[in-house]
């Protein structure tokens, strides 16, 4: 009942070719997730953004017209990614960083087997060309126990009471992502008392509150390469 789950799907041959195809130029290889508390095996499941959290990835959205299009159609989708989910991936049960949002797992190659994605105990199977919709806040976790790769295409959308808040959300979720990213990279900062995680969200949330109008114009910071 979607607008934007419509006009995805109704593309969706197109957006599987542009994908497979980008997939293959990389020798199957995307970006490894880089959260210790998700996945303990970064080879296990990879991703590569288009667009995250308001800030388009602009290097690989080149590489996909469809995606492109339906991102202009759809300013409500804020984020968006390929991902791939390899032979024997356990991704851990976690929350993710908002309510405000629907998180979106669309079909792209999806082998038969015992592969499934659970949200609060209730799993369900991935089917190509259908669409999981969830809250991403709840508890969720995946696993791939088959001899081949799950592909899905991932995006996230502003649920419509919170559409007037898009922006407050993206960046405070863009801040925390950066805090993540810090205590992945410098683990010392984990032990760190919690005030002093407070500061540090605050601190990033003000540069990038403060680097937003250069970010729309020239895309995100950080490599999604």
């Amino acid at each position: 009942s979607f607008d934007w789950a419509a006009s995805i799907k109704d593309d969706f041959a197109q957006l599987q070719s542009d994908l497979l195809k980008i997939i293959e130029e990389r020798g199957g290889q995307l970006k490894g997730y880089f959260s210790e508390d998700v996945s303990n095996d970064a080879s296990k499941w990879h991703t590569l953004a288009f667009k995250t959290w308001g800030i388009d990835v602009k290097s690989n959205l080149k590489k996909s017209a469809t995606i492109t299009k339906w991102l202009n159609k759809h300013p409500e989708v804020v984020s968006c990614s390929v991902n791939i989910l390899n032979p024997g991936a356990d991704i851990k049960e976690h929350q993710g960083d908002t309510d405000a949002i629907f998180r979106c797992h669309l079909g792209v190659e999806i082998p038969d087997g015992d592969l499934a994605f659970c949200v609060n105990d209730e799993a369900r199977k991935w089917k190509e060309k259908e669409i999981l919709i969830f809250l991403d806040a709840n508890s969720h976790k995946a696993w791939n126990r088959t001899e081949e790769r799950r592909v899905i295409f991932l995006f996230d959308v502003i649920r419509p009471e919170f559409i007037g808040k898009r922006r407050r959300i993206c960046l405070n979720v863009r801040a925390f992502l950066l805090l993540q990213y810090t205590a992945a990279i410098f683990k010392w900062f984990r032990k760190w008392p919690k005030w002093t995680h407070k500061i540090a969200f605050i601190k990033w949330k003000l540069f990038l509150w403060g680097i937003y109008p250069i970010q729309k114009l020239t895309g995100t910071i950080i490599k999604h390469t």
